[in-house]
């Protein structure tokens, strides 16, 4: 499993939390985080179509990929544990999680990606997005383990 996120993380709570649950998850399974690097450009297109150029780079094949979106398929964490292990048999390769920016990702890349998830209704930073991502990735590991994890 691979897990591409545009940017690195400031915040150093955050990050250290994000590690925490890399290093827990690294421990059930393969698993990589890729971090491509955010576009500075002024103009809001030119920016997202930069990244969506990285992203496609990073997460070939985007047919074995899953974006994390505001407005993608909501779902509770035994159904994303279930999800994940059917999409990891399925894959040819690594099943791949994408998140993007703070400024989200380019339509064109958000309509070559064939599945999307919603982590919350709520809006988040793609630094907590990360770091809640990283954490539903555990606890799925967690459930498909039978640990104690999830109650």
């Amino acid at each position: 499993m691979r897990l591409v996120c545009v940017g690195k993380l400031a915040n150093a709570g955050l990050k250290g939390l994000a590690e925490d649950y890399r290093q827990r998850v690294e421990r059930m399974c393969d698993f990589e985080i890729v971090e491509v690097k955010d576009a500075l450009d002024k103009d809001g297109a030119a920016r997202l179509a930069k990244e969506a150029e990285r992203i496609r780079a990073a997460a070939q094949p985007l047919s074995e990929c899953a974006l994390w979106d505001e407005k993608g398929e909501a779902l509770d964490s035994p159904g994303f544990s279930k999800l994940i292990a059917k999409l990891e048999d399925n894959a040819a390769k690594r099943f791949t999680m994408i998140i993007g920016s703070s400024h989200g990702v380019a339509d064109s890349l958000k309509a070559d990606i064939p599945r999307k998830l919603q982590l919350s209704r709520f809006t988040f930073t793609h630094e907590w997005a990360r770091v809640l991502a990283l954490e539903q990735i555990y606890r799925a590991r967690c459930i498909q383990k039978n640990m104690p994890y999830h109650h």
